[in-house]
């Protein structure tokens, strides 16, 4: 009985553990840039944004070398920041660059738009 109860408390222990563990996994994804964005209003990114394009490009570029395909301001998580695309090794990378400060924020990879479309179209 003593057994029994001992491995119910160790399984509730682990259950507990890698549950907290998944929370602060997805808690840790989300980007937290330096220019919080309070109305989503697309037409106002530009004027928010003390980042240009050439210094969002640059320092994407220097982050993950590479073929720009497009750059443009995106409501990321709540904050204004730079999503630049760069093509190498035949992967797509989406870049996150501060649009306050330049400071790369995240690096993912990217599917390119052709295979989005076919997935989506499958769903």
């Amino acid at each position: 009985m003593k057994n029994t109860k001992k491995l119910a408390a160790l399984a509730l222990g682990g259950l507990l553990l890698s549950t907290s563990a998944a929370g602060i996994a997805t808690a840790s994804s989300q980007l937290n840039g330096s220019i919080k964005i309070t109305q989503d209003n697309e037409a106002n990114y530009a004027n928010l944004a003390s980042v240009n394009i050439d210094q969002a490009v640059a320092s994407a570029l220097k982050a993950q070398p590479g073929q720009v395909i497009k750059a443009g301001l995106e409501n990321e998580d709540g904050y204004l920041v730079w999503g630049v695309e760069i093509a190498s090794n035949n992967q797509i990378h989406e870049v996150k660059v501060d649009a306050k400060n330049a400071k790369i924020l995240k690096i993912e990879k990217d599917q390119p738009d052709s295979q989005k479309e076919g997935i989506e179209e499958n769903d």
